[in-house]
């Protein structure tokens, strides 16, 4: 069957949908039985999805469709935006149906999401505080096929430097990504004294399983040295990096103050932090952007200054995606000491620390945005950091007035810095993605 392929821009492809079978380029991307049916008078943001009736190989009873997530490399096309250099990359990834694991309160089990890729993975690069949350992240990471995991970077956050490290390595290993170097970063935030989550992690910041330590070792580079390599080393390569933090962004503030010129290899930055409504570490502030203000507003106006997209996953989504107990034993029930034993474990413990019947994945959700951009929504929101308030200081104001009258009344004037702000998430999506991935079960039909 012909494939139909919609959303070429005047400017280069955007975004871009193909369901059938053939061969066909399309600004260096090989796609499938491809034609052009028309061209768009505006960009594609987010993802476009087209439904087709699958021919009589397939009984014609399935549906298929084709998504193009614009937020991964497949080409790098030139746009000028205030005089920089923008990077306006797309990826071509395959949805399809299957009987998905589906936890507890999940949507309907013919839901799709997706998963299988048809050109190059995502590359990316994670920093993180490990973390439980971030543990189920990296599992992620490393095992979905969607990704090319360049590096691991760690920070002091949910616990001291060396605990995340030992955890790190741990995870990678278990997930049998010894091939993906792990670098030491900031033990503590710029300006303040260090405080961790132990009482939310456990006393070894991943869930006191007592699993013994990976053999595995870090990279003798500082966290900030490998992430200036990665991405120098990804702008050589003209395949820049998504560039995750989900942790404190002590790490990435230093980064890319220090080394700018980095900004030729990273495609966007998706965090793990903030909100635009609630807080977890105090009232007014999630622990991220809490344990390093300065950080936080330093990262954000530099990657405005640099022209880098920013998308903020925050505590308005974070608790969405959630992992029944009956999920977790299924996963614990693998055993072998693997990514799924491990995975489940971690569900475990959250269940426990806090009597409920189902957690979070967490951090987890930000790196699910990166594989299925469909399963949340954002808006393009200004924002600041608040960094004198005493009863607020941490706190991301996100600007969402909507009116555009006279801003003469407000002293402050709108945030220079604006990012898209994850407001609404699909939970049971990005739920299945995570224990399909861990269970090996991604690509399954």
């Amino acid at each position: 069957m012909p494939a139909t392929i919609a959303g070429a821009h005047e400017e280069g492809v955007d975004g871009v949908v193909v369901v059938g079978a053939g061969v066909v380029v399309v600004d260096g991307v090989a796609l499938v039985g491809a034609t052009v049916v028309g061209a768009l008078d505006a960009e594609v943001e987010g993802t476009v999805v087209v439904p087709v009736a699958v021919g009589p190989a397939a009984g014609g009873a399935e549906e298929q469709a084709v998504t193009t997530d614009v937020t991964a490399a497949a080409r790098t096309a030139h746009r000028a935006m205030d005089g920089r250099r923008r990077l306006w990359l797309g990826r071509i990834v395959r949805a399809y149906p299957r009987t998905p694991v589906v936890p507890s309160g999940a949507a309907s089990a013919t839901d799709r999401y997706v998963a299988a890729v048809t050109t190059e993975p995502t590359p990316i690069v994670l920093d993180v505080d490990t973390g439980v949350d971030d543990a189920c992240a990296l599992l992620l990471a490393a095992l979905h096929p969607a990704l090319d995991l360049r590096a691991v970077t760690c920070v002091g956050g949910n616990a001291p430097v060396d605990d995340v490290v030992r955890n790190t390595l741990l995870v990678l290993e278990t997930a049998g990504r010894t091939d993906v170097p792990v670098g030491r970063g900031a033990e503590r935030p710029l300006l303040e004294p260090p405080v961790d989550a132990r009482h939310v992690h456990g006393d070894d910041g991943m869930g006191d399983l007592g699993w013994p330590p990976a053999a595995m070792k870090a990279d003798p580079r500082h966290a900030v040295e490998l992430l200036r390599d990665v991405c120098r080393e990804a702008a050589e390569q003209e395949r820049p990096v998504t560039l995750v933090p989900l942790a404190p962004l002590t790490n990435i503030a230093l980064l890319l103050r220090t080394y700018p010129d980095v900004v030729s290899g990273i495609s966007e930055i998706v965090f793990m932090g903030g909100a635009a409504n609630v807080g977890n570490a105090t009232a007014s502030a999630e622990f991220n952007v809490f344990h390093d203000p300065e950080a936080a507003a330093i990262a954000l106006d530099a990657a405005a200054d640099l022209g880098i997209p920013v998308t903020m996953y925050g505590l308005d989504v974070f608790y969405e995606p959630v992992v029944s107990a009956e999920l977790a034993d299924e996963l614990v029930s693998v055993g072998g000491r693997g990514p799924a034993e491990l995975a489940g474990s971690l569900i475990r413990f959250q269940n426990a620390r806090f009597d409920r019947p189902a957690s979070t994945i967490g951090d987890a959700g930000a790196v699910c945005v990166v594989i299925d951009r469909a399963g949340i929504r954002t808006e393009p929101l200004p924002l600041r950091v608040e960094l004198a308030g005493t009863w607020s200081r941490g706190r991301t104001i996100v600007d969402r007035r909507d009116w555009s009258g006279d801003m003469a009344h407000d002293p402050h004037g709108e945030a220079p810095v604006r990012v898209d702000v994850a407001l609404e998430v699909d939970g049971p999506r990005y739920a299945r993605l995570w224990a399909d991935t861990v269970l090996g079960r991604v690509g399954e039909r």
